[in-house]
């Protein structure tokens, strides 16, 4: 697969723009809760994607869409609940590793159900990135599950529900427009958020936002652009590629975001990690 093809820098750019995000994300955590971040990172993203319409290639739905479309939502508001209350069962060295499996997940649903082979370099390349961000997300212990934790068995199927959003998401897009299939993502986690937030009369900590307005804008756009160009990537190329490269990308970012921004050390154990992350790439991209 040729590094120049359209498709292929679309995904590597949707890759770098989830790193951002992730960035941006993780300032504003530390700023207020779960399902108000949640809320104010997509609700504020609907201008952006009705102007991309507007501009762009307009709005189309066919028959057989809703299905695939507004599975896709609810997998995806199921999975940022599951998300946080991982970590709330569980820490973090047994709970995060387990998003490392998500490229095998999205490998397999491209396989059994679109019918993406993927080549001898692709697989090599997939399985140099789930051991390097395995090894990355849990420190380089020898051993991460000393006993199977209920957070880690509820961030597995955080990690197959992201897979399968992916898969959901290339058969909607067969049956939409790109900026339509957004829209729709956008507007039901950010309506499931709310609702979540207003079950539990906690609605006033959407208030916590105040003083955060310039890092928020910067997380909207992020998410913006790197959905958008996801969207755009798993059209053309096999939605198990799409996610190594952003679990990949991830990794390696989020090495130097945190010796940058929050003082965090690069082991021994981080460097041979970034080693596999950068060959799994290479051996996609090259």
């Amino acid at each position: 697969m040729s590094a120049a093809t359209p498709a292929l820098l679309a995904a590597l750019g949707s890759a770098v723009g989830w790193s951002l995000y992730d960035l941006f994300r993780r300032f504003l955590a530390g700023r207020m809760t779960a399902w108000t971040l949640v809320v104010w990172v997509t609700l504020p993203a609907l201008p952006l994607i009705l102007l991309w319409g507007a501009l762009g290639e307009g709005w189309r739905i066919d028959d057989g869409y809703l299905a695939p479309g507004l599975a896709s939502v609810v997998l995806n508001i199921a999975a940022n609940f599951l998300y946080f209350r991982a970590f709330q069962l569980s820490g973090l060295s047994v709970t995060l590793p387990m998003l490392s499996l998500t490229p095998v997940f999205s490998s397999l649903f491209g396989a059994l159900a679109l019918g993406e082979p993927l080549t001898a370099r692709a697989s090599a390349g997939i399985a140099c990135v789930v051991v390097g961000a395995f090894r990355l997300s849990t420190g380089g212990g020898r051993r991460p599950f000393a006993s199977v934790e209920p957070g880690s068995l509820v961030m597995g199927l955080v990690a197959l529900c992201w897979s399968a959003t992916l898969l959901l998401d290339k058969l909607a897009l067969a049956r939409s427009s790109t900026p339509t299939h957004a829209l729709v993502l956008n507007a039901g986690v950010a309506i499931g958020g709310l609702a979540a937030l207003l079950a539990r009369g906690r609605g006033a900590e959407l208030r916590a936002v105040r003083g955060s307005f310039g890092i928020l804008a910067l997380a909207v756009v992020a998410g913006v652009v790197a959905l958008a160009t996801q969207l755009v990537a798993i059209q053309s190329i096999a939605i198990g590629l799409v996610e190594t490269l952003k679990r990949g990308v991830g990794g390696l970012f989020a090495v130097v975001w945190g010796r940058a921004f929050f003082d965090e050390p690069v082991t021994p154990s981080k460097l041979l990690a970034i080693g596999l992350l950068v060959a799994g790439v290479a051996l996609i991209l090259v």
